[in-house]
């Protein structure tokens, strides 16, 4: 699981508590925190029929290969729910990505739509 949104959070109620004239700082941090952890997935699994994702606050969800798209490009490729849509998923596997490549190609042998 990633440490940081649970870092922020803490963080923020630290701040809040010890300090109480930075309590917008704390407040942005906790904010900042929850919003990182609900929309990026620590984890990710590519099977046949879709992508699984799971996210820090323990929620996951799954795309079915049918309605995803994947843009692969010079980044680390992002899953989006449909063609149009301008909010995705990362698929990363740590900020200094390793297997970017490797992933595009399994992403290609499974049938996924990439662009």
């Amino acid at each position: 699981m990633r440490w940081w949104p649970w870092f922020m959070v803490l963080f923020g109620v630290a701040q809040c508590l010890a300090t109480p004239q930075y309590f917008g700082w704390g407040v942005a941090f906790v904010a900042l925190g929850t919003v990182s952890a609900w929309v990026m997935p620590w984890r990710f699994v590519v099977v046949e029929e879709g992508i699984g994702l799971w996210f820090s606050f323990g929620k996951r969800r799954f795309l079915p290969k049918s309605e995803v798209v994947v843009r692969a490009g010079l980044g680390s490729p992002v899953a989006f729910r449909g063609e149009n849509r301008r909010f995705g998923y990362p698929l990363t596997d740590g900020l200094v990505e390793r297997k970017r490549r490797a992933l595009t190609e399994v992403l290609t042998f499974l049938g996924f739509r990439l662009v």
